[in-house]
């Protein structure tokens, strides 16, 4: 009985794990390519200023800049959604405690009613076909 409620509870925290881990792979990536992006171009500014030609240079450093930019926004998207994620897993923590603590206040008050609900769990899970467990 208490098994199928865990493996409810610890499925939906593992999928929303891998799924967190996945987006900000992805996000991390991305910035990483950005950042090497920029890298690359303010070496290749610098070369061709060395090289004299200084018109190239501002194209250059100016592409460099540009993926600089975008690397860090993306960073701070991945920030951002990684905060309103932790504020949603803070939210539903909050609500399952508040529903546990309505349901010991019932137990307290409704010992019976309580007995009651158990036994028809128990029953309905002896009762049940195993072939789909």
């Amino acid at each position: 009985m208490l098994f199928p409620i865990l493996s409810l509870l610890l499925g939906n925290s593992f999928h929303r794990t891998v799924a967190r881990t996945k987006r900000n792979g992805i996000f991390i990536a991305l910035a990483a390519i950005f950042l090497l992006s920029a890298y690359a171009l303010a070496v290749t500014a610098g070369t061709i200023w060395l090289a004299g030609v200084y018109g190239a240079v501002g194209a250059a450093l100016f592409l460099a800049a540009c993926a600089l930019l975008i690397g860090i926004a993306v960073l701070i998207v991945m920030k951002v959604m990684n905060a309103q994620e932790a504020r949603r897993a803070q939210e539903r923590r909050l609500a399952i405690e508040s529903l546990a603590a309505a349901g010991i206040g019932l137990v307290r008050s409704q010992p019976l009613l309580t007995a009651g609900v158990l036994a028809a769990l128990v029953a309905t899970n002896l009762m049940g076909s195993k072939h789909r467990d």
